[in-house]
């Protein structure tokens, strides 16, 4: 999560969604960073609202550029589930290693906060706050890069970090599984069709 008051923008950080590399990408031009999941990192808009709400004192909500990153979910879960199959994850709270993917649908995404629907930390329930873009992940370099200019960040090429092996891919996935994921996370379909754009 970013919060410039001097560039005057917001950066939501969705989960495996680039975030790490935004973050450190843009992390000189923010005042307010928040860039460990512990401290709040995947702080939802709303959050961001209610959290720094003292910020809005120094800036208009409505001059606030806020941006994020949405993912299509089968690709989103993917990610997810490969990222705690990693080495630096398995002495942690759910690993993946050896789970089966409707394992992880049924069990693991119960229980954890990652496997929320994106479409929930995209909103601001208090009102303050709107989306202004979300980056289409399969844009990001494109998008990105436009965002920089329109922020008059100049020209800042993105880094990129904390990329998920593909232990397991798209097409070890069965089409009753990828139906599954469609069916769960209609609302992101939907987000990704009619994502708020500033260009």
């Amino acid at each position: 999560m970013l919060f410039s008051l001097s560039h005057k923008y917001i950066f939501v950080a969705n989960v495996k969604s680039a975030s790490t590399s935004i973050e450190s990408t843009l992390r000189t031009t923010a005042e307010i960073r928040i860039v460990e999941t512990r401290f709040g990192k995947h702080m939802s808009l709303g959050q961001i609202a209610q959290r720094f709400d003292w910020a809005l004192k120094y800036t208009r909500a409505e001059e606030l550029f806020v941006f994020g990153v949405v993912r299509e979910p089968v690709d989103l879960l993917l990610s997810l589930y490969n990222a705690h199959t990693g080495e630096s994850l398995r002495n942690k709270p759910n690993p993946t290693t050896g789970m089966s993917f409707d394992d992880f649908l049924d069990v693991w995404l119960a229980d954890n906060f990652q496997g929320k629907p994106q479409s929930r930390r995209f909103r601001d329930r208090s009102g303050l706050l709107r989306m202004t873009h979300l980056i289409d992940y399969d844009k990001l370099n494109e998008e990105f890069d436009k965002i920089c200019e329109r922020l008059g960040l100049g020209e800042r090429p993105l880094k990129h970090l904390n990329i998920s092996s593909d232990t397991l891919r798209r097409s070890d996935l069965t089409a009753a599984q990828i139906a599954r994921v469609e069916e769960m996370y209609a609302q992101d379909y939907e987000l990704l069709r009619n994502r708020p754009r500033a260009f």
